[in-house]
């Protein structure tokens, strides 16, 4: 087993960059109450400790509080046109506009076996 480490943190908010078009973007019409997301990622947070127990961590990033300057991958995958929430894996964008567990579980699987 590896003392490796896996972040997985989902971004969410309404702030989309300066200079982005995307006025059909269902966040910027307001997809629901920010808690729900919330919600949604504690319960991935629960499903990952169980299957993954230490080796993965769980950050619920909300960009309209913390600021979406602080985050410029964030910038980059806005203005692409991917809407929140936006789950990024170990630094690299992987997934958009919902939080797919099974999806995240696999590629933490991938990226844990390759490690061993």
């Amino acid at each position: 087993m590896t003392d490796e480490r896996v972040l997985v943190e989902v971004f969410n908010g309404t702030q989309v960059p300066s200079g982005c078009d995307c006025t059909s973007c269902p966040s910027a019409s307001g997809c629901g109450p920010a808690t729900s997301q919330q919600e949604m990622a504690n319960k991935l947070t629960e499903d990952l400790r169980e299957a993954f127990g230490s080796q993965v961590e769980v950050r619920y990033i909300d960009v309209d509080k913390e600021g979406l300057d602080n985050y410029p991958v964030m910038s980059q995958v806005l203005q692409r046109g991917y809407p929140y929430p936006i789950t990024v894996i170990n630094g690299e964008p992987r997934y958009a506009g919902g939080i797919m567990v099974a999806e995240v579980k696999q590629s933490i699987t991938q990226i844990l076996g390759k490690q061993e």
